[in-house]
């Protein structure tokens, strides 16, 4: 089976020319940049703001564009969320810190983890309210807007580099405007699909609560599963058994199940790490089961939006198990043989995306298209 994977991303992206549009977003607004600034006024920078923000740290970057549409990162700091009372507090460091004047600012994109309606979002995790009229307001910035941690990480695959994925299933040459399927475990199960819009000649992000659809399991392992997670939780939902305490769930449900009691409880990090090293046969057993259901996962929310431009897996946890990953069980999962739909599956091409920092690569995409 490893010889299904061919972890050189950029021979992989040149060879089956996977996603050709996801620059769509950026080469418009390079366009709609240098045509402001040819008609209006004297080639000059634009700059604007982008930035992550999680219950403990908010990444805050700075950008400039140029007259082309050239983008060039020029200041970032990662903000402790406990040192400062509000997000607008924050803000005024990163001015202060980065010696970038109010009267500069054009526009900015902030991604927040938790429910955003109206460019507005009070966190659940800390005391903070991110509304992005009243930052604009306040600190004068021609556009803020305020969208979900996931569906950044939804614009931000419009600007991965080829290096910064591993390709797992080539599929068909992608369609450049095909839609396209992004999920993620991390803390949660985070599920996105992107649709191109001709009207605007770009990809746009919609969401998904499709992580809270039940779980459906293959095999007499899973079926058991299934059940230990009823038993326990009353249900299961498919992020119940697909994310960082989905791991953990799945290594109490095993040890439970292989007659395994004396082995120690572990933490996300401590399943993952006894099932690299070799040390625990029931978490590497736990992390390829979760494997198997996250490529299940994946092939589902492809079909059900025909990601015929390709499905993309995020999330923290992913790319630290690239060693286990590339033995097959993930792909297997993807592409489940004994499905009638197999064929389809093949056609759709999966990429694990590398990169810690593509919500923040998201919010720069969206920041950018207010310019």
């Amino acid at each position: 089976m490893a010889g299904a994977f061919v972890v050189n991303a950029a021979r992989q992206v040149t060879g089956s020319k996977r996603f050709l549009s996801r620059r769509a977003a950026s080469r418009v607004s390079k366009t709609n940049v240098a045509a402001r600034a040819e008609a209006k006024e004297p080639a000059k920078e634009t700059t604007f703001f982008a930035g992550d923000i999680g219950g403990t740290n908010a990444r805050l970057q700075v950008w400039q564009v140029d007259a082309s549409g050239a983008s060039t990162l020029t200041f970032e700091k990662t903000y402790s969320t406990s040192d400062h009372p509000t997000f607008e507090s924050c803000v005024a460091d990163l001015y202060k810190d980065s010696e970038v004047r109010e009267a500069d600012v054009s526009a900015a994109c902030f991604a927040v983890a938790g429910p955003v309606a109206d460019d507005r979002c009070a966190m659940t995790n800390i005391e903070w309210v991110v509304d992005g009229p009243k930052l604009a307001e306040a600190f004068d910035i021609g556009a803020v807007k305020v969208i979900n941690d996931f569906a950044a990480v939804g614009y931000g695959v419009l600007d991965l580099k080829d290096d910064e994925i591993v390709t797992l299933n080539e599929g068909a040459a992608a369609d450049a405007r095909g839609p396209v399927a992004v999920l993620g475990p991390g803390t949660g199960l985070g599920e996105a699909m992107l649709f191109w819009n001709d009207e605007r000649a770009e990809y746009d992000v919609v969401p998904s609560e499709g992580s809270h659809a039940d779980f459906a399991p293959r095999g007499e392992t899973q079926r058991a599963l299934l059940a230990f997670c009823e038993a326990t939780l009353g249900e299961c939902e498919i992020e119940q058994v697909c994310c960082g305490s989905g791991i953990v769930r799945i290594y109490e449900f095993l040890k439970e199940h292989r007659g395994a009691g004396d082995k120690p409880e572990l933490d996300p990090a401590g399943v993952t790490t006894a099932a690299l090293d070799g040390t625990c046969p029931v978490a590497k057993e736990a992390v390829d089961v979760f494997l198997a259901i996250l490529g299940a996962e994946a092939a589902n929310l492809a079909l059900k939006c025909l990601a015929t431009g390709g499905v993309y897996i995020g999330g923290g946890i992913p790319p630290r198990l690239m060693a286990i990953i590339q033995k097959g069980g993930l792909l297997e999962g993807y592409l489940h043989k004994a499905c009638r739909y197999t064929g389809v599956r093949e056609g759709f091409p999966l990429h694990i995306i590398l990169n810690d920092k593509i919500g923040l690569a998201g919010a720069k995409v969206y920041a950018m298209r207010q310019l």
